[in-house]
């Protein structure tokens, strides 16, 4: 690997192995959402935004957010909004006694924030560093994305709905998924759309079900 793709793949790891003990003395310290919300934030400034700066900035493919598609990937929309809404059937529906306007606009404004920034700095990040080496790009990519949710399981005072292994299988299930795309189209436009629903539907239930509104 070249140097810029080893720095990127320790900035993640590196971002992995602090948070394993930040999030849960945040979490423990000022309550459940506080802390969250704060490793969130952590997150987005420690590692999202200085890769977007270091790493996809000034580097980026003209492709990398482009919303064209070629004829015969027509079908990715279709696939991403199937997607969607298997999330919305699986998270929402069995939910709705609980989920209220105040958490919901929570949830659109860090669902916003997290979605896109998550899809520019690992989608956007390992494409553009791995762009020379594909499949080791994609491999990387996508277990460090799912490895940096593994932290959050260890949160205080936070329920996640299905437990560690729905938030860290899902991850890993829809990152695979928004991988492949990306890296098929060249583009993250389409995943970071679905990215961000998908973050808004999960978001809204997980607030609501442990008060953070």
């Amino acid at each position: 690997m070249t140097r810029p793709q080893i720095a990127l793949v320790l900035h993640a790891l590196a971002l992995i192995a602090a948070l394993i003990p930040t999030v849960p003395a945040l979490t423990q310290a000022l309550g459940g959402p506080q802390g969250y919300l704060l490793s969130l934030c952590l997150y987005w400034l420690g590692f999202c935004l200085p890769v977007i700066f270091l790493h996809v900035r000034k580097r980026r493919g003209p492709r990398l957010f482009s919303e064209s598609l070629p004829w015969r990937d027509w079908w990715i929309p279709g696939l991403l909004l199937l997607q969607v809404g298997v999330v919305g059937l699986a998270a929402i529906v069995p939910n709705t006694s609980l989920l209220t306007t105040h958490a919901a606009m929570l949830a659109a404004l860090v669902a916003l924030v997290n979605g896109t920034l998550e899809e520019v700095a690992w989608r956007g990040g390992f494409l553009t560093r791995f762009a020379d080496r594909p499949r080791l790009g994609f491999v990387l990519g996508w277990v460090l994305f799912t490895a940096w949710h593994a932290p959050l399981a260890l949160s205080h005072g936070i329920d996640f709905d299905g437990g560690w292994m729905a938030l860290v299988g899902g991850a890993a299930g829809l990152g695979l998924l928004w991988n492949w795309i990306a890296w098929r189209t060249g583009s993250i436009f389409w995943v970071s759309i679905a990215h961000v629903l998908t973050n808004f539907m999960a978001f809204w239930v997980l607030f609501d079900a442990n008060g953070f509104a």
